[in-house]
């Protein structure tokens, strides 16, 4: 059996999901299509494919194996168009997720700076607040905070941290009055995340060493950090958000940094660039993990440090930069 015919037959089928569509799209029998994807499973001694007389659908071992052929049929085409002396220079569409914890001001220098040197990839931004799963939600990578990220098998390179900071607008304060240790803030209206996001139990520390442990009942949810801060700064009440993402407020003034004599002690706020460990990445991965790690180590990006922003123009819309 020619193992990579047969590997290459098995991507059509599972990205068709049919047999018959794989053969026109091959231009090859039907037959010949079956009698591959048998092949390919008795030599893995596993089943791939669940089929029936209406559907098939991919198995757990088809769908790790469907990854692995992607990236390693990738790897091959590259490495065939190069020995044939034509450089291949990355394409494609790169699928990356970012924690809506981070400031998108902070995002845009690193995505333009990679789409200029890679014209040709595509780049599809996604700002999610809740868990992903990196492999089950189509992404190739991801810029998360801790918690964000599940799944099996991923790499995960930290970046940084984004130090968490409590904020009140200055109007709010002036009508309930400002709290001075984190005990106090239980009096006080929260505007935060949902439970299944965020534990509403926060730990504090001190010059001196921890503070202890507050738990806070919001008085107003919303999925969403971005939402939060608009929620503070239309004095809805106190609320702790990531530094990066209130610098401008605090700033100019629109919020105010609350019980400044202690910090938020949260393990969730260190930031990762996560992707699937492969042996065979795709090219325009490895390119943008390359760039990003070279990208925040250097200081290009404010994103993983707690001092406030420079004021930048806000990119209307990150869903997809252009890259081309």
């Amino acid at each position: 059996m020619n193992q990579i015919h047969a590997m290459r037959v098995f991507v059509r089928v599972a990205e068709t999901q049919s047999f018959r569509r794989a053969a026109q799209q091959l231009d090859v029998s039907n037959a010949l299509v079956t009698r591959y994807i048998a092949m390919l499973e008795t030599h893995l001694q596993t089943r791939l494919i669940n089929r029936t007389t209406r559907n098939l659908s991919l198995t757990e071992a088809g769908t790790r194996y469907l990854e692995g052929c992607r990236g390693l049929l990738e790897e091959l085409d590259h490495l065939e168009s190069t020995l044939a002396h034509t450089e291949r220079e990355p394409s494609g569409t790169l699928r990356v997720v970012a924690s809506g914890a981070l400031s998108l001001l902070s995002l845009t220098p690193l995505l333009n700076g990679f789409s200029r040197l890679y014209p040709k990839i595509r780049i599809r931004l996604t700002v999610e607040e809740g868990h992903v799963d990196l492999v089950e939600d189509g992404y190739d990578v991801g810029i998360v905070t801790a918690f964000m990220v599940m799944g099996n098998d991923l790499v995960e390179r930290p970046i940084g941290t984004n130090a968490l900071v409590p904020c009140a607008s200055p109007a709010y304060l002036a009508e309930h009055g400002e709290p001075r240790t984190p005990e106090q803030l239980a009096q006080h209206a929260f505007v935060g995340l949902p439970p299944d996001q965020r534990s509403p139990t926060w730990n504090f520390t001190c010059a001196s060493g921890p503070a202890g442990q507050v738990t806070l009942k919001p008085s107003y949810t919303v999925n969403s950090a971005l939402m939060v801060r608009l929620a503070a700064l239309a004095g809805m009440g106190i609320a702790i958000l990531p530094s990066q993402l209130v610098a401008d407020d605090l700033a100019s003034g629109a919020l105010k940094r609350i019980i400044p004599d202690y910090t938020v002690d949260d393990p969730e706020v260190k930031v990762s660039i996560v992707y699937p460990r492969r042996q065979y990445l795709p090219t325009r991965i490895r390119a943008f993990i390359d760039y990003a790690l070279e990208h925040f180590a250097s200081g290009k990006s404010t994103a993983p440090v707690p001092q406030p922003e420079p004021a930048e123009p806000l990119v209307a819309d990150l869903q997809e930069v252009p890259g081309v």
